[in-house]
């Protein structure tokens, strides 16, 4: 603080120096005011006082505790199920309406590999319990107990048996009944690609990467599923399409064995080979237009190439023949997929060297590969060894076809 009243005394401008002195003055006096105030505010209780604020501290903070031992211990008693009918009844009313994550127990929470559906994808299923009675229950040793109901499935009533257990748990009303066996079936998923995402009943499954896990045949994804009915399929967007779509029941607890994996048989979408189609077709026609002999990713003149001395002119590009398209799984990646090579395209290029007029028929092969997890693809295509992407490609036919306009203006001023 001194250093920085020096400091604003050398100051030579009297508008500086006067307001900051005056500021400096007024910091210098706010200890000594709160020191007066502190002082006189320690004595404004006295001994007896300070006992008596003290004990009504004490006193409100014990009340406060107390209130929320009894605000927990309430909302315990309201919200936990304290009887082995509470818990069926619970469960077997969240199945009725559909609710995925009400109807699957406690026990389906304890993984983290576990990949689950929502509320929307579960109501939709077919063969969930449609209504239900409870008959009553029976006990053993005051820990374990069995709850008889009869549910409607399908139009038709089956009987069913809950054996549950009692989970004793520290705090007031804090103990509860759940059910001592999985209610659920769990589902293992299998495909060679790993997939973003999955319709279950026409209704869209996210497949996070972090829940999918890495198997020799591809990926697995582990599902709990309450009783119903359950179709698979794809987005109609996807790169993909299922063979032969599956659909399996899990049966009621207690009931059935358990759900035999599900293997995903992915085959190119109409999408896939619309989209590699296209591109082919896009690459052949930029080929197709060149006026040269020699075009980078394109087939080239097999008599005159880029080191020829021969003034070549009027080169015309004709595609006479395409083989059939048809695209082959990858026999190491199962996310990609090729243009069969099992015969090649044919070119006819006619042209002038140094005058005479030239022919020549050019085969070769055309090289497409795409790489997709269903949601997304990388295709390229050219010759092979030198493939162009996507976007490659449309930059090339965006450049040729400036230079094109070019040419064609210049040629317009001649």
């Amino acid at each position: 603080m001194q250093w920085l009243a020096r400091a604003v005394k050398r100051s030579r401008s009297p508008h500086v120096r006067e307001p900051l002195t005056t500021s400096l003055e007024l910091i210098t006096k706010i200890p000594g005011h709160v020191g007066e105030l502190s002082g006189k505010a320690a004595g404004v209780l006295t001994q007896k006082d300070s006992r008596s604020v003290r004990r009504r501290l004490s006193i409100t903070v014990v009340l406060l505790s107390l209130f929320a031992a009894f605000v927990a211990a309430v909302g315990n008693y309201y919200s936990l199920p304290h009887t082995p009918e509470d818990t069926a009844e619970r469960y077997l009313s969240a199945l009725k309406e559909g609710n995925y994550v009400s109807g699957l127990d406690r026990s389906a929470y304890s993984s983290f590999d576990h990949t689950y559906l929502s509320n929307s994808a579960y109501s939709a299923a077919e063969g969930r319990i449609e209504d239900f009675t409870l008959l009553g229950s029976t006990s053993t040793g005051g820990e374990y107990a069995t709850v008889y109901a009869e549910v409607s499935v399908g139009g038709q009533q089956q009987d069913l048996s809950l054996p549950l257990k009692l989970a004793t748990r520290t705090g007031p009303f804090n103990d509860l009944w759940e059910f001592s066996a999985p209610t659920y079936k769990a589902l293992t998923l299998q495909a060679p690609v790993a997939l973003n995402n999955l319709n279950i009943n026409q209704t869209s499954v996210s497949l996070p990467a972090s829940r999918r896990v890495k198997s020799e045949t591809g990926f697995q994804w582990n599902i709990p599923l309450p009783p119903g009915d359950y179709s698979f399929s794809l987005p109609d967007n996807s790169y993909y399409r299922l063979v032969n779509p599956p659909t399996i029941t899990a049966p009621l607890p207690g009931q059935g064995s358990n759900l035999q994996p599900v293997d995903l048989v992915l085959r190119p979408s109409p999408r896939m080979w619309e989209e590699t189609n296209t591109i082919i077709e896009s690459w052949l026609e930029r080929c197709e237009s060149a006026r040269r002999l020699n075009v980078e990713s394109c087939p080239t003149s097999e008599t005159y190439g880029s080191d020829s001395t021969a003034t070549i002119t009027d080169v015309q590009w004709r595609l006479i023949d395409r083989p059939v398209f048809f695209l082959v799984q990858d026999d190491q990646r199962a996310d990609t997929w090729r243009a069969s090579r099992y015969r090649p395209a044919t070119f006819e290029v006619t042209y002038l060297a140094d005058g005479k007029a030239q022919r020549e028929t050019i085969n070769f092969y055309i090289s497409a590969e795409v790489v997709s997890n269903g949601s997304h693809a990388d295709i390229s295509v050219g010759l092979g060894g030198s493939e162009e992407s996507e976007a490659a490609l449309l930059q090339a036919i965006t450049s040729e076809d400036a230079a094109k306009s070019t040419l064609q203006k210049y040629a317009e001023t001649l």
